[in-house]
């Protein structure tokens, strides 16, 4: 399965499970504060204005979208459904491909020509505060944002505050993603280790003895010394990245307490880059012994997509987020099946497994400070969050979809969803809850999610092994690649009790980074590779790191200390 097929689908389930949902109606009491008082609206997420009211945007569209017959971006269902349901009046300032985004936003921010509202990534959103062009949003929020909008925020607890609010105001609206999506584990094959008689690793060690087997034990029985201990990141991949990084050796580094790409605060308290301490060295020292002993994938880097040896039942290791059940989809009808397991592993030299995390949120809804009307922005996620549901079920604009024509779209989750998920889903299957004992309203997958694990789960109910579930169900394409990326991919997130979470002290890009940064990731990059693949040795690590203060990585860091003060 191709990677772009992988992140459509999981877009797409993810987009569902932040959609179909409902947002508590308004209250109807008179409310009146001090946006109210400028316009002439029922009060709440959803009253409707008793005059129209033009809000201006921005937005992309992919030249390769069809619109269904007589409609366009300008004109479409869902700006039909914004006009009805609130009177509101969609203008665009301009429209750009998406390749020409980043580019004409940032011109508008430069040039101080911004639309009323626009949703921007995290760089944008701290240049767009620097200099002071967005609206304070705390009173918004407190009176027109919907309860599910506000369960999303407050799922993200502190470290979505510190993104998000400066002196205690909101200054845009997160577009807030599950943590699960950055967490970084272990899969294995865990028939392989009963074959081999072998238990699950725990540590480097463990680590470096399990996959040294698979590759000498023949753990496929085909009688050929022809398996790959821990696959690796293809040629587009990275070996540590800042997000859910498929195939990268995020786990690996952070066993040895390295976060390659993270700004951290060192012992004294000093801004230091993960990239260039004496723990990434460490890290990269064991990997390219590791490499040298062949228990990692010798086309490490190389190959065109690393799942391949995955799905050919040739790999026993690689490193992923919880979404992986989507991905490894197509072993599930290979008969037998093979039994991917997932944890959280290999664990520090303290025990403790350390796993750095993504932002909680990297987009934000922001409206300029002077617009007339900053609460039509968030009436309009509102009737997203609200009706998106529907929508999809009456074919509304169906050939385009939500992501690709709603004015204002961005996709809304819980933090902790996936976790809130596969508790409830653990306790039913224990008969510890049912059905009707759930709130379904900020979570509407689930109820389909234990429907479908009845179906699909056999004896033993707590045992999630491949074998365990139905492989003959018509369910097995539909429902089980979800199951299995809940109750086996976010299990160690949910269960385990010696995590711990690293954060970035900043996910953004200062201004030096705008010229800089594009050729310190590239001198990275390139050292980190040499170094695994013994094309160079340890120590031009140490001339790695000047070379990365001296082309700006020194400045970048005192951006960064003054930033993150």
């Amino acid at each position: 399965m191709k990677k772009t097929k992988l992140l459509t689908s999981f877009l797409t389930l993810t987009m569902l499970a932040a959609t179909l949902t409902s947002c508590n109606k308004a209250d109807t009491k008179d409310v009146q504060n001090t946006v109210s008082k400028k316009t002439s609206s029922e009060p709440g997420p959803f009253g409707k204005y008793n005059e129209p009211v033009t809000l201006r945007l921005v937005r992309t569209l992919d030249p390769n979208v069809k619109f269904d017959e007589g409609q366009s971006i300008e004109k479409n269902g869902y700006i039909d459904e914004i006009k009805k349901n609130l009177n509101i009046d969609i203008k665009f300032d301009w429209i750009c491909a998406p390749g020409d985004w980043d580019q004409k936003i940032s011109l508008a921010i430069s040039s101080n020509n911004l639309p009323d509202a626009v949703i921007v990534d995290t760089t944008k959103f701290n240049a767009m505060l620097k200099f002071d062009q967005i609206a304070d949003l705390t009173s918004v929020y407190n009176d027109y944002a919907c309860d599910l909008l506000k369960s999303f925020y407050n799922s993200g607890g502190e470290s979505l505050k510190k993104l998000t609010e400066r002196d205690g105001k909101i200054m845009g609206i997160p577009a807030t993603s599950p943590k699960a999506n950055g967490f970084n584990e272990m899969w294995i094959r865990q028939d392989w280790l009963k074959k081999l008689n072998l238990k699950v690793p725990t540590n480097m060690e463990e680590l470096k003895a399990t996959a040294k087997a698979f590759v000498e034990q023949d753990p496929d029985g085909n009688g050929k010394k022809d398996t790959i201990g821990i696959v690796g990141p293809a040629k587009s991949g990275t070996l540590a990245g800042t997000d859910g990084n498929q195939f990268g050796l995020d786990p690996i580094f952070s066993a040895h307490q390295s976060y390659p790409g993270y700004w951290l605060k060192d012992s004294n308290g000093k801004v230091v880059y993960g990239s260039t301490q004496p723990e990434t060295k460490k890290a990269l020292e064991a990997l390219s012994n590791m490499y040298k002993e062949g228990l990692i994938d010798k086309e490490l880097l190389v190959r065109d997509d690393s799942m391949q040896p995955v799905l050919d039942g040739k790999a026993g290791i690689f490193f992923g987020p919880w979404w992986e059940g989507y991905n490894i989809a197509d072993v599930y009808k290979q008969n037998p099946a093979p039994d991917w397991q997932a944890y959280a592993s290999p664990r520090a030299e303290d025990g403790n497994y350390y796993v750095h995390l993504s932002s909680p949120a990297t987009n934000f809804l922001v409206v300029n400070k002077n617009c007339k009307n900053p609460e039509a922005a968030v009436k309009v996620i509102n009737l997203l969050l609200r009706d998106e549901a529907k929508w999809i079920e009456n074919g509304l604009s169906k050939n385009t979809g939500t992501g690709a024509a709603y004015p204002l779209f961005a996709v809304f989750d819980n933090v902790d969803e996936l976790e809130s998920s596969y508790n409830i889903l653990n306790k039913y299957m224990k008969g510890e809850t049912t059905i009707e004992d759930v709130d379904f309203s900020t979570h509407k997958l689930l109820k389909g999610d234990m429907e479908a694990i009845k179906k699909l789960k056999k004896e033993p109910l707590d045992d999630y092994s491949i074998n365990n579930w139905d492989l003959k169900s018509d369910l097995v394409s539909s429902n089980l690649p979800r199951l299995v990326s809940i109750m086996v991919g976010d299990r160690p997130l949910s269960t385990e009790k010696n995590i711990k979470e690293v954060y970035s002290l900043y996910y953004g890009q200062t201004d030096t980074m705008t010229s800089r940064w594009s050729n310190l990731q590239k001198l990275e990059k390139e050292t980190f590779a040499k170094i695994i693949m013994g094309t160079a040795p340890i120590d031009s690590f140490d001339d790695f790191v000047n070379k990365w203060n001296a082309q700006g990585g020194e400045k970048i860091l005192k951006e960064i200390a003054e930033i993150s003060k």
